[in-house]
């Protein structure tokens, strides 16, 4: 089931989509929100991931547009519906996966779904091909980076991003996802969590010292261990 929030300053319009939804595709989406403003939905866009918004263009203070600005690294699908057919151009080169014109058509609407639908089937099939060979697509400024994890030696809060530490890699990359969504990508039994700000990778530890209560990696970088996750890194002596 693909979760999907309505952004609509028009009450009746969240209501004609979402009923949309239920009765023609009732088993495959869920509408986990209905937001009427820009500035009500970031801030649930900040701690959830949707699969899908639908979103108006125009709208009091602040433009569908402007909500995307906010996400420019987003992995949420948009589908744009708008009563003004003069910002498709605008709305592609935001990368939206469609633009519905209201009053929406129902036809071209169950089109623009299954098409949606059949999209994520295939994507599907590529992230459970990625996780049996156990690579992860990170999203970051330039792209999606698709990262082996054997090659992950560290992954570092920092704010809203997380910085991944990579074998051979001079920088790291600059993740636009927390340190906890990207370790619901990686397996527990390699990855442990010694720290609030700290992912690290059990086969690139290279010395604990315990004078210091840090960990060093295979890279030379000197990681801070929490007092409660000391003791389980000492178990293995």
């Amino acid at each position: 089931m693909y979760t999907t929030i309505i952004i609509d300053d028009e009450p009746h319009a969240q209501d004609a989509l979402e009923m949309l939804l239920t009765k023609y595709f009732g088993g495959n989406f869920e509408v986990v929100k209905k937001c009427s403003s820009v500035d009500e939905a970031v801030p649930f866009l900040q701690d959830e991931e949707p699969d899908l918004i639908f979103l108006d263009i125009q709208m009091p203070r602040q433009s569908g547009f402007a909500l995307l600005e906010l996400f420019e690294n987003r992995t949420f699908d948009v589908i744009f519906t708008t009563a003004h057919k003069d910002y498709a151009i605008e709305a592609f080169k935001h990368n939206a996966f469609d633009y519905l014109l209201k009053p929406i058509d129902i036809q071209e609407f169950q089109k623009t779904i299954v098409r949606y639908c059949n999209f994520k089937e295939e994507e599907g099939s590529l992230v459970s091909k990625s996780r049996r060979l156990e690579i992860s697509a990170f999203s970051t400024n330039g792209g999606l980076e698709f990262i082996q994890h054997d090659n992950i030696i560290y992954c570092m809060a920092d704010k809203n991003y997380t910085k991944v530490f990579i074998t051979d890699a001079v920088e790291p990359l600059f993740v636009s996802k927390s340190l906890s969504y990207i370790g619901g990508k990686l397996s527990r039994e390699k990855f442990v969590r010694i720290h609030q700000s700290f992912l690290v990778s059990i086969t690139k530890i290279k010395r604990f010292n315990r004078n210091s209560g840090t960990l060093e990696m295979i890279n030379g970088h000197e990681i801070p261990v929490s007092t409660r996750k000391k003791s389980e890194i000492q178990k293995f002596a």
